[in-house]
């Protein structure tokens, strides 16, 4: 007759295992405050930095910097030897050669002499009621938007 097979008892410490149980806290969320890093100052805001970018925001002096760059293009003759356009002039001649070179807006420089240009452009329109350049086409008046 085949041995009969015995059931090994694992022994076990018989000690109560102690399961701490921590209570849920359930918190309603605050507003997030965020901490200053020490040893960084606060800069003022005034005229010049501030909440909305101010005065001379990034962006602002690119332009800025850009028409100054179509004024010594302007002064140096440069933009008097391109050919211009019919009803957008030399200076909108001039922003559109510098937005084809600004790659699509990638060349941020070229983007802001373009935009520059345009808006030089635009305003001796509306002063003056034509563009610098524009006069060779005969019988064609140009209304922005229509």
């Amino acid at each position: 007759m085949a041995r009969k097979k015995t059931h090994h008892r694992r022994h076990h410490s018989r000690a109560l295992a102690v399961r701490t149980i921590k209570p849920i806290v359930i918190r309603t969320p605050t507003a997030v405050r965020h901490h200053r890093k020490h040893g960084h100052r606060r800069r003022g805001g005034g005229m010049f930095g501030g909440s909305l970018g101010g005065l001379m925001n990034k962006e602002r002096v690119g332009i800025v910097m850009g028409a100054a760059a179509v004024g010594m293009l302007e002064a140096s003759g440069f933009i008097e030897k391109l050919p211009a356009v019919p009803i957008i002039g030399r200076l909108g001649t001039t922003g559109l050669v510098a937005y084809l070179l600004s790659n699509g807006g990638r060349n941020r420089l070229f983007d802001q002499i373009a935009t520059s240009a345009f808006v030089l452009a635009a305003h001796e329109y509306a002063t003056t009621g034509k563009v610098v350049g524009g006069d060779e086409v005969q019988g064609v008046d140009y209304v922005a938007g229509w």
